[in-house]
This record gives structure tokens, C-alpha cells and sequence, in this order.
């Protein structure tokens, strides 16, 4: 009778299962396809000094990507992102240059003209003053999201290192994001809501 009862309960355990709910469009996961820069420069240390970088690109995941979905009601914007440091290697005794890469989280409402206008989640604004400055070298200028293309354009200032010239250079990029898979509804969040940001040398 007991191994009847522990089997009936292991059973009823494992035939009910709640699996996320996908989010409908325009919400989603949206990659990147094309990184171009207005001037032609090395951050990818490919050795060509380029306008457009995405083959070259390496970022710390497999896809440099854009999450657009909804917190329970609010619309959210997860963005990755990077930049690059100057920090001394205690052990080779020299500079080097290191890339790091980013989470952080905007909320977004569609606007005018299929524009994204932005602002802080949670707290961040006690820390920032702009929600469209991803970071100190990291400045949106316009974001748009295009939905018979399903696509995102984000045009920013950003700092890069070049590494041709071995010089820090800010210019104006434009990255454009085509959709590439579903968002869920799912309880455990991708980030905190501060900007988080890690190191790969």
C-alpha cells in the first residue's frame, strides 16, 4: 500500500508542469545583424580598419542582442552593451585594453514615427541622470523599431579603442537588431534592474 501511495504522488508530481507563456510581437528577442560605424576603425582587433564590424565582432555571448518584453504589465528593454577600459597588468607590467559587456534595463513605450522612448527602471534613476545613457561612453540618440521588418535601429555616440591607431575614438554607430526569437513570461528576471558589467581580457 505505501509503494502504491509514493508511486501515485511521484505521478501526479511529474504530469503537471508550468512552462513559461510566449510573449505575443512586437515583444521578443531581437539580434544583432549589422555594427557600422560612420568612420572606419579596428574594435575588433581584426587588423582592418572597417565601417562595418559585425563579422568580426565578438561579443561575451553567443548573440549581442536586444530583450524586449513585459515585467508583469510594464514593457521592458533589456540591452546589452560594451566599452572598452585601460587598466595595468600587474603581471606583464603593461596597459592593456579590455573589453567589457553589459546588461542593463529601460523601460520602453512606442512613440511618434515608430520611435522607442525610454526611461529608469526601479531605482536607476537615483544612480543616472539620462535613461538614454547606457553608460559613461554609451549615449543613445534614437531608437526605432520597425515592425514589417521586425527589426530595431539604435543610433548612439559611443567610445571605442582602435586598434590600428591604439587610440580611444568616439563616433556615431548604428546598430540594427532583426527579431530572432520569442520572449516568455517567466519569473526569474534576466538582470538586476542596475547595470551590470563584466570583463573579458
Amino acid at each position: 500500500m505505501s509503494f502504491f501511495l509514493l508511486a501515485l504522488f511521484l505521478i501526479s508530481g511529474c504530469t503537471k508542469i508550468d512552462l513559461p507563456t510566449i510573449q505575443e510581437a512586437p515583444y521578443g528577442v531581437y539580434h544583432a545583424e549589422s555594427i557600422s560605424t560612420i568612420i572606419p576603425i579596428d574594435f575588433s582587433r581584426s587588423g582592418r580598419l572597417i565601417t562595418e564590424h559585425i563579422d568580426d565582432f565578438s561579443y561575451c555571448s553567443e548573440y549581442f542582442s536586444i530583450e524586449w518584453r513585459l515585467n508583469k504589465e510594464t514593457p521592458i528593454m533589456d540591452f546589452d552593451y560594451f566599452s572598452f577600459v585601460e587598466w595595468y597588468n600587474e603581471e606583464t607590467m603593461e596597459d592593456e585594453i579590455i573589453m567589457g559587456c553589459g546588461i542593463t534595463r529601460r523601460i520602453v513605450k512606442l512613440g511618434e514615427n515608430n520611435s522607442l522612448e525610454l526611461n529608469f527602471f526601479g531605482d536607476d534613476g537615483t544612480y543616472f541622470t539620462d535613461p538614454y545613457s547606457i553608460d559613461t561612453y554609451f549615449k543613445i540618440k534614437r531608437l526605432e523599431f520597425f515592425p514589417r521588418q521586425e527589426s530595431i535601429n539604435l543610433v548612439a555616440d559611443q567610445q571605442f579603442y582602435d586598434f590600428v591607431t591604439e587610440e580611444f575614438v568616439e563616433t556615431e554607430v548604428t546598430y540594427r537588431f532583426e527579431f530572432g526569437s520569442p520572449a516568455f513570461n517567466y519569473m526569474t528576471l534576466r538582470n538586476s534592474t542596475r547595470s551590470q558589467i563584466f570583463f573579458d581580457s
